[in-house]
């Protein structure tokens, strides 16, 4: 069995110059928890995961003791929130998506899938051609269908 075998083709993607907001409310009418990143010609660039657009905990400075949630730099907290929905529709995907995810070959056999996707820790992993354009994403829910004998 091969990558090929279990990914999902064609899959929903994000563009680099789109805004946040655009690429997050595609990832909510889906269910989707992350979109692989393409340019203009499907070549893959990286992959903006649900993370990267919700707030972190983070150490207050002069205060090590004190944490906060903090998001691109700002501090979030109820009289704040409103201010990121300008932030959302203003930041491109390309400024905070991630580009060290490892990508897959689509003759990969299912060990390689299964040593990158878990070993990592990733949730998704995109599948590129020899010329680097995505042509499917392999996820740990099809991992665990495959093991259901349901793919």
């Amino acid at each position: 069995m091969k990558a090929v075998d279990i990914m999902t083709a064609n899959p929903l993607t994000a563009t680099k110059g789109e805004t946040l907001w655009v690429a997050a409310e595609r990832m909510s009418a889906h269910h989707y928890g992350g979109l692989p990143v393409v340019d203009e010609t499907g070549v893959y660039l990286g992959v903006l995961e649900m993370d990267d657009l919700l707030p972190k905990p983070e150490n207050i400075p002069g205060a090590p003791d004190v944490i906060a949630l903090q998001l691109f730099d700002k501090w979030v907290d109820e009289h704040s929130i409103h201010d990121f929905v300008q932030i959302y529709k203003e930041k491109r995907v390309e400024e905070v998506m991630r580009t060290e995810v490892p990508v897959l070959k689509p003759g990969d056999p299912l060990r390689v899938v299964l040593d990158k996707l878990i070993e990592n820790l990733y949730r998704r992993m995109p599948v590129v051609d020899e010329g680097g354009r995505l042509v499917g994403i392999i996820t740990r829910g099809d991992l665990l269908m495959l093991l259901m004998g349901r793919k």
